[in-house]
C-alpha cells in the first residue's frame, strides 16, 4: 500500500489519508476484504499521531469503504455490502442479500445457493443435545441439569471424543462453553447446530462467602471433585485462612449430616440439593447452577428456531 503525506501542504494530513485510501480501493488497488496496517503501524511508517491515522480510519469506516473490528483489525469493506453498527442492526432480509452478495463474489450461482436452502428444508430434525466439556466429572452435574428442561435427550463428551468421530455430532445441537469451543468449532460445519454458552460466575454464591464471619465453616458438596476443587481455591483467594472449607462428595451423607452441627453455609451443586436438603436448614444452603436460565433459554430458542 503506497502513501505518501506532505506535512508542509494546507490540506490536513487526515485528509490526504482518506483521498489516497479512497482512491486505492475505488481504483482496485486495495481489494474487498484485504486488510490494513494497524493503526500504530502507519503512524510509524508515516511518522504522524496515532490519532491521525484512527481519524482517517474511523471516516472511511463511517462512509462504508472500511470496516474496523476489534480484535480483527481493519480491513477493506466488501463492495456493495451493508454495514452494521451497534446503533444499527440490519435486518433478516439485508443480512440476507448480504450472504447472497458474498456467495456471487465468491463465483457461486443462484442454483448453487438453491441447493444449499434445499439441504436446510430436508435436514433431519435434531435427536438430541450433545454438551462438549473438558471435565469429565462435570458430565455428570451437566446432564442432571439440563435434562429436566428438554425432552431430547442428554448426553456429555470430551472434545478429543469428538474430534475422534465427528459424526457424533449429527443430527445433534451441540453445546459448549467458550473455553472448550476453540478446540472443535472449525470441525462443525452447520454453526446453527452449535450453541456458545458461558458458565456461571457464581457471583451471588461468591457474594455470600464474602460477608460470612471469620472463623465459619463452609461445607462444598458436589457429585464433582473438580468442581470442589475449584470452589475451594476461589474461597481461598478472596478469604485466605479467615475461614475453613470443607469438601464432601454428595453421597458421602454421614459426613454431610454432621456437617449441619457445625457449618455456617452449604454450597451444593444443583443436583447434591436434594441430599443436602434433607438435612441442611434452607438458611444455610445455596445451590450452584453451571448454566444460567438465560443459557437454558438459549438452547430452547436455537431447539425451536433451528432444530
Amino acid at each position: 500500500m503506497k502513501i505518501t503525506i506532505n506535512k508542509e501542504s494546507a490540506v490536513p494530513i487526515r485528509d490526504q489519508l482518506v483521498e489516497q485510501l479512497g482512491l486505492s480501493i475505488a481504483s482496485g488497488s486495495l481489494r474487498p476484504h484485504e486488510k490494513l496496517p494497524s493503526i500504530r503501524a502507519l503512524a510509524d511508517r508515516l511518522g504522524v499521531h496515532y490519532s491521525t491515522i484512527t481519524a482517517a480510519y474511523n471516516h472511511l469506516a463511517e462512509v462504508g469503504l472500511l470496516e474496523v473490528r476489534q480484535g480483527s483489525g481493519v480491513r477493506v469493506a466488501a463492495s456493495g455490502r451493508r454495514v452494521e453498527n451497534e446503533s444499527t442492526a440490519l435486518s433478516l432480509e439485508e443480512m440476507f442479500f448480504d450472504f447472497l452478495a458474498r456467495a456471487s463474489e465468491n463465483g457461486y450461482s443462484s442454483s448453487e445457493v438453491s441447493k444449499c436452502m434445499d439441504k436446510l428444508r430436508h435436514r433431519p430434525a435434531v435427536k438430541r443435545i450433545l454438551v462438549v466439556d473438558g471435565n469429565q466429572d462435570f458430565h455428570p452435574l451437566i446432564k442432571g441439569e439440563l435434562s429436566p428442561h428438554f425432552q431430547l435427550p442428554v448426553e456429555c463428551l470430551l472434545p478429543q471424543q469428538l474430534l475422534s468421530d465427528l459424526k457424533q455430532a449429527e443430527e445433534a445441537l451441540v453445546v459448549s462453553s467458550l473455553y472448550h469451543l476453540f478446540s472443535f468449532q472449525k470441525h462443525i460445519k452447520d454453526l446453527t447446530r452449535l450453541v456458545a454458552c458461558n458458565i456461571e460466575p457464581a457471583r451471588n454464591e461468591l457474594e455470600a462467602v464474602y460477608r460470612l464471619p471469620k472463623a465459619s465453616l463452609l461445607a462444598l458438596v458436589s457429585v464433582s471433585p473438580h468442581l470442589m476443587q475449584m470452589a475451594g481455591k476461589l474461597v481461598a483467594a478472596m478469604r485466605g485462612e479467615e475461614i475453613a472449607v470443607r469438601s464432601v462428595v454428595r453421597d458421602d451423607e454421614t459426613e454431610i449430616k454432621y456437617l449441619v452441627k457445625h457449618a455456617d453455609l452449604f454450597l451444593c451443586d444443583s443436583i447434591s440439593r436434594e441430599v443436602v436438603s434433607r438435612y441442611a436448614p434452607p438458611a444455610k444452603m445455596l445451590v450452584f447452577n453451571l448454566y444460567s436460565s438465560t443459557t437454558i433459554d438459549l438452547i430452547k430458542e436455537r431447539l425451536a428456531k433451528w432444530g
